[in-house]
């Protein structure tokens, strides 16, 4: 034995195994939620639904999004009334097989939605998803 050992005696050194295992889930977990948080389109509140559809996938949809005042936009670029066919018409041209939700504010008539949903099928898309959401308080009873 040499000075200074000890038979029993403890190391002082910090195990950071437990620490790395810890941020890696937490990575994970943050990689994992945060595509989930990111909000396609131009921001409106939708209406509310005690039981909406499992929302659709993000990968290989066309959203358009009609705000408040009605402004039409495709993802996040505004597009004018009268250019909305022939801007959707050639997203059909390119991919027929792409899917087309709608996320119309809770404050339009149905007419306005109703409105996009005849100039989508114009443009060739004959199904239309519509996105609504979840109210957040407590549930009332009623359904």
């Amino acid at each position: 034995m040499q000075a200074g050992e000890g038979v029993g005696e403890v190391k002082a050194e910090i195990n950071v195994t437990p620490l790395v295992d810890v941020c890696l889930v937490l990575l994970i977990i943050f990689m994992v939620v945060t595509p989930m948080l990111v909000v396609r389109g131009h921001p409106v509140q939708l209406p509310l639904t005690e039981y909406p559809d499992k929302r659709p996938e993000q990968e290989g949809q066309i959203l358009v999004s009609i705000d408040q005042a009605g402004t039409l936009y495709l993802d996040k670029d505004s597009i004018p009334k009268e250019q909305f066919i022939n801007r959707m018409a050639e997203e059909f041209q390119r991919s027929r097989s792409k899917q087309v939700v709608i996320k119309g504010d809770r404050r339009l008539t149905f007419g306005d939605v109703k409105d996009v949903m005849i100039m989508l099928n114009k443009a060739g898309f004959e199904t239309v998803g519509l996105l609504t959401e979840r109210p957040q308080g407590p549930k009332t009873g009623l359904l």
